[in-house]
């Protein structure tokens, strides 16, 4: 039988994490953070820590320190996201008596696609105590040059997958595990091509589905020229506005050179065709996953149908 769990309400993020950050420039969207959340926790070892790449808001950070990090550090190239983390989330424990785990939470300010890996653990006050997992839900949208340029904090490059080698360079030079947060029309085959190169083997997947942003439905050039291509899915079962997939992948560190065989491995072509078969359902509780899988992986796969945000940033 398919190992597919799901999941109906929010599990990890609480309370203030849900009210939108009073700065427009601080990324927020609640399903995209949930997601990020349920990737590290596939990974995270009791006593561990998390590395935490474009970390926003550090709602996410927060609650992976909920969920058992030891200590999470995340680092983001805004001033003001940083700024609101660090007043919101990076607070001492006695200062947030009513949010148990926030007080392990820090943030600093870089730009991790340009810095080196000892870079990046330098910013950090005290060592990351290992195992160490490194995240992220980087800006993950296919859009044209013009695009970019207007709305650089979701966008992903010509492919959706712009900060994708740089996250994974970084997680190869810790031989760390690694959870990476796409979307289904970021190129998702190319992506596991990417990883399983650095010597990543996907072990659990998270689908989250979600409407379009007002933004993206605006400038759809990119991914439907990608959609065309094969190479990107979205999710057409509802009246109006096409949907698509938050894809959430827990990454084992293997080493480059050994690939897993078998119902072992999910390669890029069965991401792909996972995909594919979740596009099929017609409701978002993705029921169509709960027939054989297209190459028979059978890691553990996750739905989050998540009730719809009132407010999202950027989209």
């Amino acid at each position: 039988m398919p190992n597919v769990s799901r999941v109906l309400s929010y599990r990890h993020l609480v309370g203030d994490d849900f009210v939108p950050p009073t700065s427009p420039q601080v990324f927020f969207e609640p399903a995209d953070t949930e997601t990020g959340v349920w990737v590290a926790g596939d990974l995270l070892t009791p006593g561990g820590s998390v590395l935490d790449l474009g970390s926003g808001s550090g709602a996410a950070a927060a609650a992976m320190a909920r969920a058992g990090a030891a200590r999470v550090h995340g680092i983001d190239s805004g001033a003001q996201t940083v700024a609101w983390a660090s007043a919101h989330y990076a607070s001492p424990a006695s200062r947030n008596g009513n949010r148990p785990g926030e007080g392990r939470v820090t943030v600093a300010q870089g730009d991790f696609a340009r810095m080196t890996t000892e870079e990046l653990l330098a910013t950090a006050p005290l060592p990351l105590p290992r195992p160490l997992v490194v995240t992220s839900n980087p800006p993950y949208v296919p859009l044209t040059l013009r695009a970019d340029a207007q709305r650089r904090s979701i966008s992903g490059g010509d492919d959706g997958l712009k900060w994708a080698p740089a996250v994974i360079g970084h997680g190869r030079a810790l031989r760390t595990d690694l959870g990476l947060t796409i979307g289904s029309y970021s190129t998702p085959r190319k992506a596991v091509q990417l990883l399983e190169a650095a010597g990543y083997r996907v072990h659990a997947v998270t689908l989250c589905p979600l409407p379009l942003g007002e933004f993206t439905l605006d400038n759809m050039e990119q991914v439907l020229a990608l959609e065309e291509a094969g190479e990107a899915v979205l999710w057409r079962a509802r009246r109006g506005a096409p949907a698509y997939f938050i894809v959430g992948l827990a990454c084992r560190w293997t080493g480059p050179g050994r690939t897993a065989a078998g119902h072992e491995r999910l390669s890029g072509d069965g991401l792909l065709g996972l995909l594919h078969l979740a596009a099929r359902s017609r409701t978002s509780r993705l029921e169509a996953l709960d027939g054989p899988r297209p190459d028979g992986w059978n890691g553990p796969l996750r739905v989050l149908d998540l009730p719809e945000a009132t407010v999202r940033h950027h989209w």
